[in-house]
């Protein structure tokens, strides 16, 4: 896991601890929680995102596939 990937996953407010290689995972729109390892938005969090069951772009957690994908 990396700063991009956070990112990427919608949590905005994440930044890098300086000298070790943590991560403080933070969102704008929720609290996040780090379980096992794994960070999480909150429910109905709209910065929320996963990857498309198709192609694998990030897409809402509301969504299944990608525009692309689904038709």
């Amino acid at each position: 896991m990396n700063l991009k990937h956070l990112r990427l996953l919608g949590f905005d407010r994440a930044s890098h601890v300086p000298f070790t290689n943590q991560f403080k995972v933070r969102c704008s729109c929720c609290e996040t929680l780090v379980i096992y390892g794994v960070p999480t938005h909150e429910t109905g969090c709209p910065n929320a995102m996963k990857e498309c069951l198709g192609c694998g772009k990030y897409i809402s957690v509301s969504c299944r596939f990608c525009n692309e994908c689904f038709f």
